[in-house]
């Protein structure tokens, strides 16, 4: 037999081996393309499902810190917030799945301080709604799933790039004529310093408490009326004192920190001065300017919330009108002593939302509200209960 007999025999008998080759080649293919796609699919859920989350979680925080800071049950609208949120988040195009009472809770924070919302949402075998795979099947895996936690916490702000230039006494323990109403005067020194008897009484918020201050519980919506107060009288409700928030103070400064922002950082614990005069003028003229950057905002008293204006538009246009504005509260004891001394700046000792509702004469007359801040770190600060400026973090 010849060379090339030999050679074309061999060549015969090994004809199917390459079909063996062939065949361990497409399952590493098909294998490899099962860990490409289908994992593919997972890790991009996983994005999208954490996504999902933080979502739900910070709606439900805004909500819960804004819109409605008591109502923590399924039908409050923090809950409802953070649900819709999640379900307009798909995972792989489908809403996840989210129980609204066991998955949207109010767990403590991890510091331990502020308040907490965490939302938990699923897409997986539990609860019926797993990821497809698409080449799983042929190493025997026919279905995969996601979940993914977030939390928010809202924390009471001490801080405002923002101002408005009215420092408002904050309130007192009405004694010479309980209970504390827009007709009381702060009644505690005489004219040497000294105090009198059954004397009012001032505490200012603390981390720890809110003292005999504004509180969330007693005075959120409350209508409150603004005078201009003359630093000789004695203090009243309402009644607040222009400060000088720019480097120069004057009318046209003091106006249009009113219709606009300075852009200067204060902080609970800042020391502000008095504007010298009753700015009456520049005072009707800034809120007028104001009212104009969103003329259609109304309060409703049925509601106790915002009608029409740009936050309620079809769609919106701003998130948050230019009406609800932050103005600081002053400490009424060092007040009422730096005067006897000589002394005309005021303290600031908390931060309040405020919604212009409307002029009535010189007076502005408007909401207390809760109001989106600044956080400074430090020691000066408010408790819970007094701290109508909010911070919201994700911290989970």
């Amino acid at each position: 037999m010849s060379m090339t007999q030999n050679a074309r025999i061999s060549a015969e008998r090994e004809r199917g081996a390459v079909l063996v080759h062939v065949a361990f080649i497409l399952l590493a293919l098909l294998a490899l393309t099962t860990f490409v796609v289908d994992w593919g699919v997972l890790w991009l859920s996983r994005r999208q499902a954490q996504n999902s989350a933080d979502a739900g979680a910070l709606a439900g925080a805004i909500a819960v810190a804004f819109d409605d800071p008591t109502d923590l049950s399924d039908t409050g609208q923090g809950k409802l917030n953070a649900y819709q949120a999640t379900q307009v988040n798909f995972v792989f195009g489908q809403a996840p799945d989210v129980n609204i009472t066991t998955d949207i809770t109010y767990p403590a924070c991890p510091d331990g301080l502020g308040q907490c919302i965490r939302v938990d949402v699923f897409r997986n075998q539990a609860r019926g709604n797993a990821l497809p795979m698409f080449f799983g099947g042929l190493v025997g895996l026919t279905q995969q799933g996601v979940r993914a936690m977030a939390m928010a916490q809202i924390l009471p702000g001490n801080s405002s790039d923002c101002l408005k230039p009215w420092a408002v006494p904050d309130k007192w323990l009405e004694n010479q004529t309980p209970v504390w109403d827009p007709t009381d005067t702060f009644d505690r020194y005489d004219k040497g310093g000294a105090v009198i008897p059954n004397a009012d009484v001032y505490t200012p918020p603390s981390p720890t408490g809110p003292g005999t201050g504004f509180t969330l519980q007693d005075d959120l919506y409350t209508e409150l009326t603004l005078k201009v107060g003359n630093p000789q009288d004695a203090i009243r409700p309402g009644w607040f004192f222009p400060i000088a928030l720019a480097l120069n103070p004057g009318g046209n400064e003091y106006r249009n920190a009113i219709a606009g922002c300075v852009g200067t950082r204060y902080t609970i614990g800042d020391w502000v001065p008095v504007e010298p005069g009753n700015m009456i003028g520049p005072t009707k003229q800034g809120v007028e300017d104001l009212i104009a950057l969103d003329p259609n905002a109304t309060w409703n008293l049925g509601t106790d919330s915002i009608d029409g204006g740009c936050m309620n538009a079809s769609p919106p246009t701003c998130t948050l009108s230019p009406r609800v504005v932050a103005i600081p509260v002053f400490d009424l004891d060092v007040y009422e002593q730096g005067r006897t001394g000589g002394r005309i700046d005021i303290k600031i000792v908390n931060i309040l939302g405020f919604f212009i509702d409307r002029m009535v004469g010189n007076d502005v007359v408007g909401h207390l509200m809760t109001h989106p801040a600044l956080f400074t770190a430090g020691p000066n600060t408010v408790s819970e209960e007094s701290a109508f400026s909010k911070v919201i973090l994700l911290v989970r």
